[in-house]
């Protein structure tokens, strides 16, 4: 599809105020990435076209995350991971999550809830962003994956009242700062849907 054809689909959207377009000059290909060996890929994300029993649709939200990994790894909600989705194999977003991946994709789906699709309005602007982009180009038949390096466990001693204890260390802020810096000096630019970072 030519980008002529995709601006004038943009263009009808009533999301479009949502939608990121990609600019094939600024986007870098997954395979490029000079991280990459570290990430696995995790997640399909999907059209949501899932029937119940009666012919309707199972949820109103139009796109799912379909777990590549085992769903116990998937679910974990202690586990930390700096994650990357890809937009036909170039990165738009790097991001991380303190709350498992599950918790974070179930998060972007909030974007549903824009005034423009007749909603609430309750979003952040980061999900709204993010889950009409990934609309947009699924609709347009491209290939959204997601993948993502397992931050390793880091505990401390503490004392609290002469008893020793270990505890988890929180992380994942210091490696998605390192990770999207290393990224903004290695292209010379941000993924396109990094730019409320």
């Amino acid at each position: 599809m030519s980008d002529n054809n995709i601006k004038e689909l943009y263009e009808k959207e009533i999301t479009k105020k949502w939608i990121k377009l990609i600019d094939k000059k600024s986007v870098i290909d997954y395979d490029d990435y000079n991280r990459k060996s570290m990430f696995i890929h995790v997640a399909d994300v999907l059209l949501d076209n899932d029937i119940k029993n009666d012919g309707t649709k199972k949820r109103n939200t139009l796109i799912s995350f379909k777990p590549i990994i085992q769903l116990k790894e998937f679910n974990n909600k202690t586990t930390e991971w700096i994650y990357i989705f890809t937009i036909n194999n170039k990165i738009v977003k790097i991001g991380g999550t303190r709350t498992g991946l599950k918790g974070r994709v179930g998060s972007y789906l909030c974007g549903h809830h824009v005034k423009e699709r007749g909603k609430s309005g309750d979003c952040s602007k980061t999900n709204g962003f993010i889950y009409n982009t990934f609309v947009f180009y699924l609709q347009l038949n491209y290939k959204i994956k997601m993948y993502a390096y397992k931050l390793p466990k880091a505990e401390i001693d503490i004392n609290i009242f002469n008893i020793k204890q270990k505890i988890l260390v929180q992380t994942f802020h210091i490696y998605e700062n390192t990770f999207f810096n290393d990224y903004k000096k290695t292209y010379n630019n941000i993924p396109i849907l990094c730019d409320n970072y």
